[in-house]
């Protein structure tokens, strides 16, 4: 029977390729549980995003919904003092469709649904009686209502908003509204564009009967929704972000709020493909990263694995030599292996450490958790961008609060968090509903006014410092607040240009006593 034979391959060669194969597969779980990481991390960014979206959104529809009442509510007002005036009906009439231009007719019918004057009178029905639905549920309700969407007998997709007439001793006369052609170009394109995402989200809001108000694929608004778990759970009041299958099959992620005064929902969803398109770049990036640690770990394998098999060959020659006179001296002359042991470990240890510290790096870049809920500098890019694009006139703020280092050093970073976000909930409050409000960086934040004179931007700048002066913010106490004002115009055409002159105004406002206003 032969004797097998030993392995050519030496100790140094099965240490190489332990040690190799021990590299690889920790690289391999590395690179995997990094894969994880910033997969989740990209998720929970874009569901973030567009919860957010989706809450500004419907608050701006919101916001737009109680200034129509509030314009109906004060005609309804001065026609229940003399609703018989029909030349004062077709006045008031006229009025609030061209002061509104989101109003595209304005209908005024008694309290049988007789119309006593609508503007403009296309159809030709004054003196008519209206029997449709939203028309005879406002006489019903008498109180502001909201319609659901209908199509009129002129094909047009429409929502009525409507506001019960009472004389001054408390009768019921009729009813003012207005009505909005959901088809066309209009309040809700402006409310959802002027926040749009890129990076392949798109929204669509929706009314209680599940049918569409807005797509961002237009043709598809009117068409009514079968199954839409977002959906169904902004109709049922509920906000918030959750990942779903559309109808089509893709997996997305979403976001949802409701507009509570019309029940209408508005989602906002990116296909989940899409949102982790990222992720191969990121990782080859970090791949590449790594190699140089590579390299240098695995020369200093290989310098350890000399240092472990040297000894070993040097006891395996000695013992071929056991007869010989010095064998006893060239036993005592070989090192022990113990101090090179400790030197690999080392090498390992400090391998695994730099490879932890890059994958750790590479997280912190790709995860984004914004403290204030305005958008960011990035956002701030884009909308400048497109305005210009645009050509679009518009001012633009730059605020900075003033001594903001007291706040931190006096009371710590968590108050002076907390002061930052009640200083930008005022920006916020104090701004239009088409203003575009953003935090530039620290205590700076930068608003953005489209369609705004010079005047009008440092009246709503100096509304906004007479605000956060004499608020108390809680716990730090009263703050004050510098702004500088710049409008695009033949000097400052590019959005650089524009920032440039804002900024230079807010230093010269901190240069001359802060607290103010400079334009």
């Amino acid at each position: 029977m032969s004797k097998l034979r030993p392995l050519s391959i030496g100790l140094r060669g099965l240490i190489l390729v332990l040690v190799l194969l021990t590299v690889i597969a920790t690289l391999c779980n590395s690179l995997w549980v990094a894969y994880g990481v910033q997969r989740d991390a990209l998720v929970h960014s874009a569901l973030q995003a567009n919860q957010a979206y989706t809450s500004k959104v419907a608050s701006s529809i919101g916001q737009f919904l109680d200034s129509a009442h509030s314009r109906l509510s004060y005609s309804s007002r001065l026609l229940g003092r003399n609703f018989n005036d029909l030349q004062l009906l077709r006045e008031e009439a006229v009025h609030l469709q061209a002061e509104d231009k989101a109003f595209n007719a304005v209908l005024i019918v008694d309290a049988s649904g007789k119309v006593l004057q609508i503007y403009p009178d296309k159809a030709q029905i004054i003196g008519t009686t209206l029997t449709t639905e939203d028309v005879q549920q406002a006489l019903k309700e008498r109180r502001p209502l909201v319609s659901h969407a209908y199509v009129n007998a002129a094909d047009n997709l429409i929502v009525f908003i409507s506001q019960p007439v009472f004389s001054p001793s408390g009768q019921f006369l009729g009813i003012i509204g207005a009505s909005i052609y959901i088809r066309k170009q209009g309040i809700l394109h402006t409310l959802i564009g002027s926040h749009y995402h890129q990076d392949g989200t798109f929204a669509f809001v929706a009314d209680e009967n599940r049918r569409l108000l807005y797509h961002s694929d237009h043709r598809r608004t009117g068409e009514v929704l079968t199954t839409s778990a977002t959906l169904d759970a902004a109709l049922r009041g509920e906000h918030g972000s959750m990942e779903a299958i559309n109808y089509q099959g893709i997996p997305m992620l979403a976001g949802y709020a409701q507009v509570p005064d019309a029940n209408w929902a508005v989602v906002a969803q990116q296909p989940r493909e899409q949102a982790l398109a990222p992720l191969a770049q990121l990782l080859r990036d970090m791949f590449i990263k790594v190699i140089p640690a590579g390299l240098v770990g695995l020369l200093v394998i290989w310098v350890a694995t000399l240092l472990i098999s040297r000894p070993l060959r040097q006891l395996a020659h000695s013992a071929k030599q056991l007869s010989a006179p010095q064998a006893s001296e060239q036993l005592q002359a070989i090192n022990g292996w113990y101090a090179e042991a400790a030197a690999i470990r080392r090498a390992l240890l400090a391998g695994v450490q730099l490879l932890q510290q890059k994958l750790g790096h590479l997280s912190h870049q790709a995860q984004s958790d914004p403290l204030t809920g305005l958008a960011n500098r990035r956002a701030m890019s884009a909308a400048l961008e497109a305005l210009t694009l645009a050509q679009r006139e518009y001012a633009v703020l730059a605020l900075d609060i003033d001594h903001f280092k007291r706040v931190n050093d006096t009371f710590g970073h968590d108050v002076g968090d907390e002061t930052l976000k009640q200083v930008a909930a005022i920006i916020a409050q104090d701004s239009r509903e088409d203003d575009l409000a953003f935090r530039a960086g620290g205590e700076e934040f930068a608003l953005i006014l489209p369609e705004t004179d010079l005047q009008a931007a440092r009246d709503i700048a100096e509304r906004i410092r007479q605000t956060i002066a004499t608020t108390q913010i809680a716990p730090s106490g009263p703050l004050t607040i510098s702004i500088g004002v710049a409008c695009r115009n033949d000097e400052t055409p590019t959005p650089e240009s524009i920032l440039k002159r804002a900024d230079e105004h807010l230093y010269h406002a901190k240069q001359t006593g802060r607290n103010r206003v400079v334009a």
